[in-house]
């Protein structure tokens, strides 16, 4: 028994890292594309109180930055833009890959990161 938990948590421990490097490559090979955006990302960070290569990080690996969107939406029709917000969030006079629709997803997110502080008070930032 002892010796399965420990196989379980070395391959988990395995299976954490090598996506961690296959997330950390898919951005290096969308930075040409993130840098595109490079202004609004910085700008909406800053008024957001926002790390910059958080939102980069975010339509990375939602759109590769665009690369994997049709007119903004993804293949099932069911969420748009570079960060993927849903379709309910949609706010229809938003270019999918503009400022104020990367502005909208990000306040979206700043308030979901606001409800997990909010459940979880004791848990780090970073956690949060």
């Amino acid at each position: 028994e002892a010796r399965g938990l420990g196989r379980a948590v070395c391959k988990s421990a395995f299976s954490y890292a090598a996506g961690y490097a296959m997330i950390r490559r898919t951005a290096e090979a969308d930075l040409p594309r993130l840098r595109r955006y490079e202004i609004p990302i910085k700008r909406v960070a800053r008024n957001l109180c926002l790390d910059p290569a958080l939102i980069g990080a975010i339509m990375s690996q939602e759109s590769r930055v665009g690369l994997l969107l049709d007119n903004g939406w993804d293949r099932a029709r069911q969420k748009y833009g570079l960060m993927q917000i849903s379709r309910q969030q949609v706010q229809p006079s938003v270019t999918w890959d503009s400022e104020e629709h990367i502005n909208q997803c990000s306040n979206i997110l700043v308030l979901s990161i606001n409800e997990v502080r909010a459940r979880h008070p004791t848990w780090s930032w970073d956690r949060q």
